[in-house]
């Protein structure tokens, strides 16, 4: 099997608090590397850096995190149709591929990447992508799935951590020690959202609301999350663990 992990690091309006918004948000490197899970090794690698005509100026907390700078992208960065012969190349390796992966792909690198190839009128390749966040059933144990924190749990460190191509392969080391077959089916399933049935109680009775409390820290080591305009705590899992009957909560939830 063939897979390609994905990494991009970019220039967001406001990531932190309200997501990817691709008006405005821009690319400043791809990192992608073409995986064969037979000798779990890479056999392609593909790294540029990206220098957008309409992106925001680099913010300082950005250049520290990344050490991507605008000396970095004006003396190396692609530029227009340079941009778009890039992502024709990347685009036949997606082609080579039979999934992709990508570390939180799903809120972040297939958005992102997708409304790049619209930009430059490139057609990329439909595939399915594994989300290691998400698609890769990390023992008990490992409770933080930030890619420090992983690449820790599983004996290793980053040494250039936030540039694109490194990144990619310390997140396609850490699948390396799982099965790719298992992740590849829960990748491939649908994926649904799940509600946790936590009422709020009556505030002037004490014994209620320590059961809450209770409750509420339960849902929140559960990685449920509250969205505050339907006042819900929830999360998003594969039909398979459904299914399966693997969703082992000590509190009640339902299907959204």
């Amino acid at each position: 099997m063939l897979i390609l992990g994905v990494d991009l690091e970019g220039i967001n309006e406001n990531l932190t608090q309200k997501g990817v918004n691709l008006n405005v948000d821009r690319v400043t490197e791809i990192g992608a590397v073409l995986w064969d899970t037979r000798i779990n090794s890479p056999v392609r690698i593909f790294s540029e850096l990206i220098d957008e005509k309409d992106r925001l100026k680099l913010t300082q907390e950005v250049i520290e995190l990344t050490g991507i700078d605008e000396q970095l992208l004006k003396d190396w960065g692609r530029r227009g149709d340079e941009i778009k012969m890039a992502l024709e190349r990347l685009a036949l390796l997606i082609k080579k591929a039979d999934y992709l992966m990508a570390h939180n792909g799903a809120k972040y690198d297939k958005p992102m990447l997708t409304a790049m190839f619209e930009r430059y009128e490139v057609d990329m390749p439909n595939k399915i992508w594994i989300d290691t966040q998400e698609d890769i059933e990390y023992p008990s144990k490992i409770r933080h799935k930030s890619m420090a924190m992983l690449e820790h749990s599983h004996g290793f460190i980053n040494p250039f951590p936030h540039r694109a191509v490194t990144d990619v392969l310390a997140m396609l080391k850490i699948a390396s020690h799982y099965d790719y077959a298992r992740m590849t089916k829960l990748a491939s399933a649908p994926k649904v959202r799940i509600v946790a049935e936590l009422k709020a109680p009556n505030w002037k009775n004490k014994q209620e609301v320590e059961k809450f409390n209770t409750i509420k820290h339960k849902v929140a080591r559960a990685r449920f999350q509250w969205d505050p305009n339907v006042k819900e705590w929830s999360k998003i899992v594969s039909q398979v663990h459904i299914d399966e009957g693997k969703l082992m909560y000590d509190f009640d939830w339902r299907l959204s």
